[in-house]
């Protein structure tokens, strides 16, 4: 703003003296370096007043207009400043401007003073006329176009929109290499960490206690509690030893299993619960509550009996040379 008055070439200052109401008191000074400005154009009015040491000065509220032709386009704040001769002098400067051309009256401002007697005295101040000059326009030259718009210098808020664009299209298309990429290779997209898998061992005996809690034996339910009991087995040595034994007859378990089961008596135990499932499925038997118990007691010692891990030189060895050896130590059995 003060630049724009330095290029115009007029700072104006226009002091305003106070004259008091009160009987007996001398006018101050009013001086004005210029009164005349351009239409649009902006100047400085000061206010000032001079008063004595311990004086309350009630200052006039301005708004944003000082008559319905005069704007305030700024304020500065009062500031005050002691004299030589112990008074204090109040100041304030006013930021105008006037689009109305021709002769403009500033009115009075009031002030209003209170004494350190508490006494109380208004104050006004001395009107002031402006001139408000039009354009001077050159009516022989040529009429000149109107300027082009401006063009605003960018920021980064104009680029925003863009830039967020881009990282979007990036993360898109990094995405999709991903999935890609995964699915060449056959893995998930997103792999969320999996629960730890029990040892068939232990799946299959919280199996046999759901059953046992089950009671189905003893509400009269014995195809049931047989079928249940061989499923339980049959899950099992398919987790364990890689036996498809839900597709397999019990003669087809016994003689695959007898190349796991290292004891005799486990596959015994074996051979007479499969043997009384067979009669109670398909025969259409009712065994007796002791050899449902002990059909329950020799399921639970082959699980246990086997939940040992393999030994190395059956996992190692090769699948002929496993059934080879299989073959050679069922021979010696049963010679």
């Amino acid at each position: 703003m003060e630049r724009w008055l330095r290029s115009s070439g007029k700072t104006v200052s226009l002091t305003l003296a106070l004259l008091l109401i009160t009987t007996g008191l001398s006018a101050q000074k009013m001086s004005a370096d210029s009164t005349r400005f351009p239409i649009g154009g902006q100047i400085y009015l000061n206010l000032s007043m001079e008063v004595n040491a311990g004086d309350r000065v009630t200052w006039p509220t301005t708004g944003d207009t000082l008559t319905s032709q005069v704007e305030i386009i700024s304020k500065s704040p009062v500031d005050s400043v002691k004299a030589g001769n112990g008074s204090l002098v109040l100041s304030q400067k006013l930021l105008i401007t006037s689009f109305d051309t021709g002769f403009i009256t500033v009115p009075p401002v009031m002030f209003l003073v209170t004494a350190k007697d508490g006494s109380t005295r208004q104050v006004l101040s001395n009107p002031l006329l402006l001139e408000v000059t039009r354009p001077v326009v050159d009516l022989t030259k040529d009429i000149r176009d109107i300027k082009p718009v401006m063009t605003a210098p960018f920021t980064l808020r104009d680029f925003l929109p863009w830039i967020l664009l881009l990282l979007a299209a990036g993360l898109i298309g990094a995405l999709l290499w991903f999935y890609i990429r995964n699915r060449k290779r056959n893995k998930p997209f997103i792999k969320l960490p999996s629960k730890p898998v029990k040892p068939p061992h232990e799946q299959a005996l919280e199996e046999l206690e759901l059953l046992k809690k089950e009671q189905l034996w003893q509400k009269g339910q014995i195809k049931e509690y047989y079928t249940r009991l061989t499923d339980i087995l049959r899950e099992y040595f398919e987790k364990r030893f890689g036996v498809n034994a839900a597709e397999m007859t019990s003669d087809e378990i016994l003689g695959v299993m007898k190349d796991f089961l290292e004891e005799v008596s486990t596959l015994n135990d074996l051979r007479k619960v499969l043997t009384l499932a067979d009669l109670a499925k398909f025969a259409k038997g009712q065994p007796i509550g002791a050899e449902n118990e002990l059909s329950f007691t020799y399921a639970r010692s082959v699980v246990m009996m086997t939940s040992a891990a393999p030994s190395l030189t059956q996992e190692n060895a090769a699948p002929g040379e496993k059934s080879t050896g299989n073959v050679s130590s069922s021979n010696t059995n049963k010679d």
